[in-house]
């Protein structure tokens, strides 16, 4: 693997990492709501930082799960298919998911802008959104990093295709 290689890995892995402590922020939050509740004091903006939590879970652990080939997949109809075919659908697949990931990058990035300049806060904390957007846009670029070598591997001969970079 090239040192790219290794550093996208190593930035893929660091999200993941930061996406599980989103995660374990979420279930402490939502828990020591549920508790203060009992005492009749609910924590202020639960529901806000929950949904700001639950976009870092989702969007943070994407590279990772696209590194390891963790998606869904069609691998048993795929491996019936002749290594040429393989192949094909790989490059195609992985094509289209890099142009889908760079429009989702671009548009992360002018929604953020949008909402920046706009002002548009949470309605409980007045949290401003755009920071997440960003974050977003930021996780899908390095979606797109880890196709790219992907990608790269298969072509230059490193790797199959549908072995999952970083394995």
């Amino acid at each position: 693997m090239t040192d790219l290689g290794k550093g996208v890995c190593r930035l893929s892995s660091l999200l993941n990492l930061v996406s599980g402590f989103c995660l374990v922020g979420m279930t402490v939050l939502t828990c020591a709501d549920v508790v203060l509740r009992l005492f009749r004091r609910p924590i202020l903006g639960t529901y806000e930082i929950i949904g700001f939590l639950g976009a870092g879970v989702a969007g943070l652990a994407m590279a990772y799960t696209t590194m390891k080939g963790g998606h869904v997949a069609v691998a048993v109809l795929i491996m019936q298919l002749s290594s040429r075919v393989q192949k094909a659908v790989f490059y195609i697949t992985h094509l289209l998911s890099l142009v889908l990931f760079g429009l989702l990058t671009w548009e992360c990035i002018s929604y953020g802008n949008d909402l920046r300049t706009s002002g548009e806060v949470s309605l409980t904390l007045e949290l401003p959104f755009f920071p997440v957007l960003y974050g977003l846009a930021f996780s899908s670029f390095v979606v797109c990093l880890v196709l790219s070598v992907d990608l790269w591997e298969v072509i230059s001969g490193k790797r199959a295709p549908w072995s999952g970079l970083g394995t």
